[in-house]
């Protein structure tokens, strides 16, 4: 754990505030999955506490008060012990992404033809989930670019989250042919709500909102190498790219294409995609405690192969009485997409 002169964590759940006799973690996973809170409480007070749905902020208060909670989300689960009280939070995606939401059926009598994504998602959440409390705040939420529509869009019951998911996928910004960006989904709270938006990538050029080094802030390190799909097939066309010295591995590409130069141009876009995320870096660090998942990250580091700009693709902060430790994923993503289409 790391200790700092100014570290005082806050726990607030309904109106009770907690500010002692606590530790758990935070984590956000990333890749549009919803973050959440685990923690454990001493106090015996809450042993008989009716938590379950309440909402729960977590203040960190590292090196500084915070102005908002660090994460915000709602009680899912409660486990009462002899001598404490364990709680599992999830962000307001809860109640949008699990079986036990409520679902969405899209047909062609029943549908949202003609929406676009955000337009859909700030619909439906507003009409099915923020009708007495708001839940999930939608102050952020603004369409992708390019946006995607709903239009032809026909599922069975479904959580409304799966399918916004799947959509979001087809929205990669292809205004400049170097570097394609996608989108991701995240929550950010403005100290009244946290709000669902749509994150587009930032680009690796951007300047880093963070620099780190043995010296400035890592503790330690460790990364992973993976193959990643080489060639595709799909709508008739086909894309091989390099001279697979990792083995051939394949991408099957799926959707409708008006003709084979179309689902070429899909599948030279997702092969090179896959390229961009071959490193998966894990840093324990001692600085960036509130940075966002998207975020520019500059690792200095004596290995060339992975020093440089990387995303933050995902964060977890374990925290207790006696200090925090934290925990970064970072991605590289280069792309050479010119010579191809």
């Amino acid at each position: 754990m790391t200790e700092n002169t100014y570290y005082k964590p806050r726990l607030v759940i309904g109106n009770q505030e907690i500010s002692l006799g606590m530790s758990g973690s935070i984590n956000f996973p990333g890749s549009n999955q919803a973050n959440s809170l685990k923690c454990t409480i001493t106090d015996p007070e809450f042993q008989n506490s009716r938590l379950f749905n309440k909402e729960v902020k977590f203040y960190l208060n590292y090196g500084s008060d915070d102005g908002v909670p660090l994460f915000r989300g709602f009680i899912k689960s409660v486990s009462p012990q002899d001598t404490s009280t364990s709680i599992n939070a999830i962000d307001g995606r809860t109640f949008v992404n699990s079986q036990s939401s409520k679902m969405v059926e899209l047909t062609d009598d029943e549908n949202y033809d003609g929406y676009t994504l955000a337009a859909f998602l700030y619909d439906y959440i507003t009409d099915n989930i923020n009708t007495n409390k708001t839940y999930i705040g939608l102050n952020m939420l603004k369409d992708t670019n390019p946006s995607v529509s709903l239009s032809e869009t026909r599922v069975t019951p479904t959580p409304i989250y799966s399918v916004v998911t799947k959509k979001l996928k087809e929205a990669i910004d292809t205004s400049d042919v170097e570097n394609p960006l996608t989108y991701f989904i995240d929550m950010i709270d403005d100290g009244n709500s946290s709000n669902i938006t749509f994150v587009k990538e930032k680009l690796l050029t951007d300047s880093p909102s963070l620099s780190l080094s043995f010296s400035h802030g890592i503790k330690s390190y460790k990364y992973n190498r993976r193959a990643p799909a080489n060639f595709a097939v799909g709508g008739g066309a086909s894309f091989t790219y390099g001279n697979s010295p990792q083995g051939s591995i394949g991408l099957p590409i799926k959707g409708k294409f008006k003709d084979k130069n179309e689902a070429r141009q899909e599948i030279i876009k997702q092969v090179l995609l896959q390229y961009r995320e071959t490193d998966e870096i894990d840093l324990q660090c001692t600085r960036g405690h509130y940075i966002a998942l998207g975020s520019i990250v500059e690792v200095v580091l004596d290995k060339e192969d992975i020093g440089g700009n990387h995303r933050v693709t995902s964060k977890s902060i374990k925290f207790s009485s006696g200090g925090v430790n934290l925990s970064l994923k970072l991605n590289k993503k280069p792309l050479l997409l010119s010579e191809y289409i």
